[in-house]
């Protein structure tokens, strides 16, 4: 009985130094059994480490942090051995990794570009360029927008993670062209302007507007030109028939030979010294023939 009294003392003390040694490793470390006289302590294995701690062997070891890597696991009397990332390396997260996971890389060939410079605890952020978004949960590579077709409009833009969302233009809208921008854009109001609409809009093509007397214009102006055209005709007509007798007059007179008149010196009293005249009528002028010539013209002559 008093031998195993002298043993209880030294029991407690072995405990209190296997406790010691694994304060740092054993959340709870239960005695199995102490056997008096032998002052022998039997712990058993852990169960359950704390957080940011990992189960090595018996032990709980500490989780490297962020922007470190795994070196060595703990032991009985060392702690968990981590090193920094190298560059273009990173770890985010408490872990017990042997390697650092390599920044993303940003490929300008596929559309990329560097939104954020990765950090040895952060990874680099890549976007796509202007007019692009990202194909996929990735970003791995990126895609042009898509333009809404004519008679669509732009419900949603794009971002550089999602495409161009296009609804169809309502009645009363319209969209003519090709775009990832333009939304549908409401028919022009031609009472707003004092102006009648000629065309109605479409869902493609925007409505036609005009004057109030555009209309009436359109029908006049041709029958005026007609009407006017025909006058002027008719006037042309009139004054080709007009002028016929005139010229058929003309042609009579000019066909119309003058008389000729002769004088012969018999006809004159007196002594026959006097050279004889000849009055020719031509062209309604006196004409004196010489003496002794025949006093005939031929109509050629006298033309």
């Amino acid at each position: 009985m008093d031998s195993r009294e002298g043993e209880g003392p030294q029991c407690l003390k072995t405990l209190k130094d296997v406790r010691r040694s694994h304060k740092r490793d054993v959340l709870q470390t239960p005695v199995s059994r102490c056997r008096m006289g032998t002052g022998t302590v039997h712990p058993e294995q852990a169960t359950a480490c704390k957080g940011n701690q990992y189960l090595s062997g018996s032990h709980c070891c500490d989780l490297c942090p962020p922007g470190k890597k795994l070196v060595n696991d703990c032991t009985g009397i060392t702690e968990t051995e981590c090193s920094p990332c190298g560059a273009g390396e990173f770890l985010d997260t408490w872990n017990r990794e042997s390697r650092c996971h390599q920044h993303k890389y940003c490929d300008p060939n596929l559309g990329l570009q560097v939104q954020g410079t990765g950090t040895s605890t952060t990874d680099a952020t890549c976007i796509c360029h202007e007019g692009q978004h990202c194909s996929s949960d990735a970003c791995e590579s990126c895609i042009l927008h898509s333009p809404c077709a004519p008679g669509l409009g732009v419900k949603q833009l794009a971002t550089g993670v999602s495409d161009t969302v296009c609804e169809p233009c309502p009645v009363g809208f319209f969209s003519k062209v090709s775009s990832a921008l333009e939304k549908c854009h409401p028919w022009t109001s031609c009472d707003t302007k004092g102006l009648v609409e000629l065309q109605a809009g479409t869902n493609k093509t925007d409505a036609v507007c005009g004057f109030r007397n555009r209309m009436r214009a359109l029908v006049v102006i041709p029958i005026t030109m007609g009407v006017l055209f025909a006058v002027l005709l008719l006037s042309a007509c009139i004054r080709k028939v007009a002028k016929e007798p005139e010229n058929k007059a003309l042609h009579r007179k000019v066909g119309w030979q003058d008389p000729v008149e002769t004088v012969y010196p018999d006809d004159f009293p007196g002594p026959h010294s006097i050279a004889p005249v000849q009055e020719t009528l031509h062209g309604c002028q006196p004409v004196t023939q010489e003496d002794g010539k025949e006093s005939r013209i031929s109509v050629q002559e006298r033309q």
